[in-house]
């Protein structure tokens, strides 16, 4: 029996909560004992709980699990959770596995060496979502460490993502059945891009009279975007929704005709996965392990990042397109969360012998 403490982030939005609730929804079907300890609220709370909190945790539950499994995301306030499992684990005795989901993996390596290589050196199997981190974390602690690490992308859950009928959606949202609509769902924080997104618009509106694009998500860059609106005079083109909750998610997904995620930076999104689980087109930029998997232009397109006018040219040429929605359906089957879930249980066999 695999018994596993599973140590991540709880919210309503994010990629990493996403990640931490589906993955260990997945592997509790494959029988995988699955204790979750998470991280909630306010800085002060979480503080606590990625240190003192963590720690008392492990050591009161010791007798329920065998392995450590940390989800750490964002800056060093997150990482502090991988160091204190990696202490955990040394005093307890136990595996320890820490998932880095950091979307800028170069500076912040290079920033945090000594403590990002304290957990490396520790830790039984480190867990990188893309290609692209591999490749940072060598640069920066060479080859000898590569037997510890594995790269597992994200995934989607395909009972709540898949194929629906467009028209039967937009029907249910109240959406135009004669316009081309583009969504985006992200946190409204600078690195997402969206300033761009909407300065996107502005083009396209001029080639594309009968565009409207829908953003949802909430963050402290909302009120700057909003004013990005205004001045732009994109009130009919640029609508923003707000927090939707999980269930509403994949009906707007399927209610557009393409999705768009103009990240500066990225781990390996998992909207994106979501999208594609929906047979929809990824309009993004080349940041993080998006173009490991959008491999292809039957999947989607790409362009740099922060180009507005080259993301004008990518969402027009994506909207004028007649897609095979099958072929991306089909090629979106390996990254469901069943999926990502299995291989995640051969990386604990690995660490239990």
């Amino acid at each position: 029996m695999i018994r596993v403490m599973m140590c991540g982030p709880e919210a309503t939005s994010g990629g990493v909560a996403t990640h931490t609730k589906n993955l260990t929804a997945e592997l509790e079907k494959l029988g995988v004992v699955v204790l979750s300890y998470s991280f909630s609220g306010p800085n002060f709370k979480k503080a606590y709980q990625r240190t003192v909190g963590l720690l008392l945790n492990a050591i009161k539950k010791r007798t329920q699990y065998d392995i450590i499994h940390i989800q750490a995301s964002g800056g060093f306030f997150s990482f502090i959770s991988a160091i204190t499992g990696t202490i955990a684990s040394n005093i307890l005795n136990k595996q320890l596995v820490v998932t880095f989901h950091n979307s800028e993996t170069q500076r912040f390596v290079a920033d945090h060496k000594h403590a990002f290589g304290f957990v490396l050196d520790r830790s039984d199997k480190l867990i990188l979502v893309s290609h692209k981190q591999k490749e940072a974390v060598i640069s920066l602690f060479g080859e000898d460490v590569l037997g510890k690490i594995i790269v597992l992308p994200n995934g989607f859950k395909d009972s709540l993502y898949y194929a629906m009928d467009k028209a039967t959606c937009r029907d249910r949202l109240g959406l135009s059945l004669d316009k081309k609509i583009i969504f985006n769902i992200s946190n409204l924080i600078e690195s997402k891009g969206h300033k761009y997104l909407i300065s996107a618009i502005r083009d396209v509106k001029h080639d594309l009279n009968n565009c409207e694009c829908y953003i949802a998500g909430r963050g402290y860059f909302k009120g700057s975007l909003e004013n990005q609106v205004i001045e732009l005079q994109l009130q009919k083109y640029v609508m923003f929704l707000g927090w939707i909750p999980d269930e509403q998610i994949p009906i707007w997904m399927n209610a557009c005709d393409i999705f768009v995620l103009p990240s500066l930076a990225e781990g390996n999104p998992t909207v994106m996965f979501e999208a594609l689980g929906c047979g929809k087109p990824f309009v993004g930029t080349r940041v993080g392990g998006v173009p490991e998997v959008i491999t292809s232009d039957e999947y989607g397109l790409l362009v740099e990042p922060a180009d507005p006018e080259g993301l004008a040219e990518k969402i027009l040429a994506a909207l004028d397109r007649e897609w095979d929605r099958e072929k991306i359906l089909a090629y979106a089957e390996r990254y469901t969360w069943e999926n990502i879930a299995k291989e995640m249980m051969s990386v604990y066999k690995q660490v239990l012998g």
